[in-house]
């Protein structure tokens, strides 16, 4: 393909572009190569782990066509098991365990004490789950409780000098582990996820801490 042809089929990219858009003066460059990247079969945007270890398609009992919301919640699933396994270098010498215990303890630190429902609210982690990882923390002297004066009904968390010392140390390694997760992206692209990432959590705090919803389909998004 020249010059000149390149040029008509981007011409007529445009076209169909402009012709997809309710406001045909309200166009941007950067929405038409959004449009581009739609164009892309859905397979290509696959997760690489899910393509390399694929049964054939005639070996699927159930097989269902994909969908890009599908594709998109596969990658962060597989995302944040990528940054576990990443993780484990991380805490190999540390008391400090997992992503979930230094997520535990830098909550703490940024509050100087807080509630223990709340630090567990926070973290977005099952009520038994986070209490077992609280209660191993206080056990292993990174972490202590004290009555809260203003509800009798719980316990206000505090980080010991020892626990301080320990999120210290990892404070190198955690951000090491930021630059390995978002792998070869340049700056600009890092901010775009940035972006991105942020819309979706917009969504989702409003979602998580609305005791209104109960039914799976009460979450899903209002268009």
């Amino acid at each position: 393909m020249d010059r000149f042809e390149l040029t008509q089929l981007l011409i007529q990219k445009v076209d169909e572009y402009a012709k997809g858009k309710e406001d045909g003066s309200n166009l941007s460059l950067e929405d038409f190569i959004l449009h581009l990247k739609s164009e892309r079969p859905l397979d290509s945007y696959k997760n690489t782990l899910l393509v390399e270890h694929a049964y054939p398609e005639e070996q699927r009992v159930h097989h269902r066509p994909n969908n890009i919301e599908r594709i998109i919640s596969q990658h962060l699933l597989i995302l944040y098991r990528y940054i576990k396994f990443y993780s484990k270098h991380v805490f190999v010498d540390s008391k400090i365990r997992s992503v979930e215990d230094f997520g535990i303890i830098m909550t703490v630190l940024q509050h100087n004490q807080i509630s223990k429902s709340d630090l567990i609210k926070r973290n977005i982690i099952e009520k038994s789950s986070g209490i077992e990882i609280i209660n191993r923390l206080i056990k292993q002297g990174l972490l202590f409780q004290k009555d809260n004066p203003n509800d009798n009904r719980s316990q206000l968390i505090f980080l010991s000098d020892a626990g301080r010392m320990e999120v210290f140390k990892l404070f190198e390694k955690m951000e090491t582990l930021g630059y390995i997760a978002t792998g070869e992206l340049s700056e600009a692209q890092k901010y775009q996820l940035a972006d991105i990432l942020k819309q979706l959590d917009t969504f989702h705090f409003a979602n998580y801490t609305n005791k209104k919803l109960k039914d799976l389909k009460d979450y899903l998004p209002k268009k």
